[in-house]
């Protein structure tokens, strides 16, 4: 058997999908001998062969934002029955299962949902970061940056949404409820979550977040900066102005 997680979409509106399990924040259904566990959050995980496509058919009216066949975001486990007396969960990409039933497989789902999830994420914070991170850089080299008025407000506008997307995925990255109702799941949650090593790429986005948040600082710092000086500039004329007034009015006076 397979484990195999997709990411299709933004989200998914899960409330208008079937559902055989009567839980929070997922959607279970079969197809085909197929298990699926969908989230909101425009993750499904497929336990059996792994194939997609039978659910598919179901699920595409509700994807909300679906993404091409390019982004979508996979990742893939073998799965064993436990032997007698075997404790370990997952070892080497191997998910290994104390019994298969439903809520079994919706517990496990959990962790590899939310992964999945997180490296979109991670993909989307490095290529922004990578993307203006020039910007400390040439102002230590120049002085200044050389974007536009225009084009430092809409690096700001992009950096400000991404930081309403990261407070936004860090609820969805948040332990799920399922594990409150459902305490005696809870360590095949966590003992995944280390083996994700979730909470280390938890602790990066946070810092790459920091590394937003200085520069955004630069530029505002930058705005504030070319708006004094446009308002020195200003006054600087408006007094050379006065001065020729003065001037040509003491000219006028001796003529």
């Amino acid at each position: 058997m397979k484990c195999k997680a997709y990411l299709v979409a933004d989200s998914i509106d899960i409330s208008a999908l079937p559902n055989e399990m009567k839980v929070k924040e997922t959607c279970f259904f079969q197809v085909d001998g197929n298990r699926y566990v969908v989230f909101p959050y425009g993750v499904i995980v497929c336990w059996g062969d792994g194939h997609l496509a039978p659910a598919l058919v179901l699920i595409q009216p509700h994807l909300r934002e679906p993404y091409g066949e390019k982004l979508i975001q996979t990742d893939e486990f073998i799965v064993e029955k436990q032997e007698n007396g075997q404790t370990k969960l997952i070892m080497e990409d191997t998910i290994f299962l104390p019994s298969f039933e439903d809520v079994v497989y919706t517990a496990f789902s959990h962790p590899i949902a939310q992964s999945l999830r997180l490296i979109k994420f991670e993909d989307e914070i490095l290529a922004s970061v990578s993307h203006f991170i020039h910007i400390p850089a040439s102002l230590a080299k120049h002085g200044k940056i050389k974007e536009s008025k225009k084009q430092i407000s809409k690096m700001q506008g992009h950096l400000y949404s991404l930081k309403s997307l990261i407070r936004l995925e860090h609820s969805v990255l948040d332990k799920p409820e399922f594990f409150w109702e459902y305490p005696e799941f809870d360590d095949y949650y966590n003992r995944m979550a280390i083996y994700l090593e979730m909470n280390s790429r938890l602790t990066i986005m946070d810092k790459k977040f920091e590394t937003i948040d200085e520069i955004l600082s630069i530029l505002s710092n930058e705005l504030n900066h070319r708006h004094s000086s446009k308002l020195e500039w200003i006054i600087i004329l408006l007094i050379l102005i006065e001065i020729i007034i003065f001037f040509v009015q003491d000219v006028l006076k001796l003529i």
